[in-house]
């Protein structure tokens, strides 16, 4: 039986295991009736969300007619502006068919520029608070990637009193002392205020680097063995009080669950040790080095290094066609600041469907990339 704890100060007894519905982001229908049987079937209770996760926001509407009691439904926004971020609660409202969401969350809130920009006047934070007073949202969080995450989610906390956090979480990443030390001091936050903590990337394995994606993950390739998964899966269960996001992968999903259910201590980290040996499990997030001077170490050198690493990694390949959003997400991953470099960027990949690196479409009205 998957286990449940009291979702911080939601009042909700949410399952350890919250499904991550990017695995729904190329979904059709059917395949999503599916995985939402699943869900039902293990009892997990809890759905988390966002407008970029592709199909997933419009699969999950179709249930939530008949369904809509029976999971606590979180989803984002990446705006930065109050009239973004109002756009986009207005839209996933829609998608998801219903009239409130339980959890609403600032998407990759990790850039001190953009955290800057939600945080002043007109900032998305405006936008989330008003719709929380409105009723159309009954509690807020914030979410980012990286080893910068959770510095930047207690400064957050440090602003504005947030209902939960979303950031990674698993062994390896835990013996980077920085981010263990960063980390603990935010727990340390969040369980003085009643916050939720939500852990995600339990089961990465490696970056992507140049091999072609097996997995629907976004830029890492996932543990797919039952023994490891199960080991690194209880392993971040074994963070008392903690709630775990699933892996975006379908296929992977039931491993995660039958895991999750037979869940009854952390293991040892001489286990946990071996298990990265033998799968030869590696960082998935560059440490951060500071830039100064020109040349390659200017923000366009770190964007000419982060946007070829992407290409090499398959991020373009056909048929995932990705649009401006999704490749802003991936190179914040690679931790470089994207606020208000959007012109910059877009201008990176017109240079680079000039050379035939990629190529390029409109698709309602919005352009997509990609690599064959």
């Amino acid at each position: 039986m998957i286990l449940k704890n009291q979702f911080g100060r939601t009042g909700h007894a949410s399952t350890r295991i919250i499904f991550g519905s990017y695995a729904l982001s190329k979904a059709t229908q059917a395949e999503a009736d599916r995985i939402l049987y699943m869900l039902l079937e293990c009892g997990v209770n809890h759905i988390d969300t966002a407008p970029m996760y592709g199909n997933a926001e419009k699969c999950i509407g179709s249930w939530m007619e008949q369904h809509r009691d029976d999971f606590f439904l979180a989803t984002k926004s990446r705006k930065r502006t109050y009239k973004g971020a109002w756009e986009d609660l207005r839209r996933s409202l829609s998608r998801l068919r219903v009239d409130y969401i339980d959890l609403w969350q600032l998407h990759g809130l990790t850039n001190p520029a953009g955290w800057g920009k939600v945080m002043g006047p007109e900032g998305a934070l405006e936008a989330f608070i008003e719709a929380r007073d409105k009723g159309l949202v009954r509690f807020l969080g914030v979410t980012g990637h990286g080893n910068k995450v959770p510095a930047m989610h207690k400064r957050s906390l440090e602003r504005f009193d947030f209902d939960t956090v979303l950031l990674p979480y698993n062994y390896l990443l835990m013996q980077n002392p920085r981010y263990a030390a960063d980390f603990n001091e935010l727990v340390g936050l969040c369980r003085k205020r009643n916050v939720a903590v939500q852990t995600m990337k339990s089961i990465a394995r490696q970056p992507l680097g140049g091999r072609s994606k097996t997995y629907n993950t976004y830029f890492y390739e996932p543990l797919e063995a039952q023994d490891a998964i199960d080991k690194s899966v209880h392993w971040s269960l074994g963070f008392p009080d903690s709630f775990v996001i699933t892996v975006g992968d379908m296929q992977l999903l039931p491993k995660m669950l039958d895991a999750a259910n037979r869940f009854e201590k952390r293991p040892s980290d001489i286990e946990m040790s071996a298990m990265v040996d033998a799968f030869d499990v590696q960082q998935i997030f560059p440490r951060a080095v500071k830039r100064k001077g020109k040349g390659p170490q200017t923000w366009g050198g770190q964007l000419y290094r982060a946007l070829e690493g992407i290409i090499r990694e398959g991020f373009f390949k056909h048929p995932n066609k990705r649009t401006l959003e999704h490749v802003v997400k991936a190179l914040e991953s690679k931790d470089l600041s994207t606020n208000g470099k959007e012109d910059n960027i877009t201008n990176s990949l017109a240079r680079r469907v000039k050379k035939g690196v990629l190529k390029k479409s409109k698709i309602s009205n919005r352009w997509v990339y990609w690599a064959e």
